[in-house]
């Protein structure tokens, strides 16, 4: 979260809890407006800049993950609504999201 201008990542605490639980799909959507609070929580606003919205998904513990795109390097940040990021996986038995490390995962959006 932005605070006097520094970037503050959700705590230890919060990214243990949903370490181990990948979040089931099930629902994409694309409202009709963006909703840039989730990336402006976790990077300033002239990095945000970089990124386009591109719809949230619904998940089955009613997490919802919004989807962001980088312009250049065409890689996603996906981030719930306190700005925990996940990264997309699909199998067999469905879509879902796993918890992953803020940091990365900003470095490989940004990465091209």
């Amino acid at each position: 979260m932005l605070e006097g201008g520094t970037v503050h990542a959700p705590s230890d605490e919060e990214d243990e809890e949903t370490a181990m639980n990948p979040l089931k799909v099930i629902e994409q959507r694309c409202p009709d407006r963006p909703l840039w609070d989730p990336i402006l929580k976790v990077m300033p606003e002239k990095s945000v800049a970089q990124f386009m919205f591109m719809g949230e998904v619904l998940c089955e513990s009613g997490t919802r993950i919004f989807l962001y795109k980088h312009i250049w390097s065409r890689r996603y940040i996906n981030l719930d609504q306190q700005g925990r990021a996940y990264q997309f996986h699909a199998s067999e038995q469905g879509s879902h999201y796993v918890p992953v490390e803020l940091s990365g995962a900003i470095s490989r959006a940004s990465s091209f």
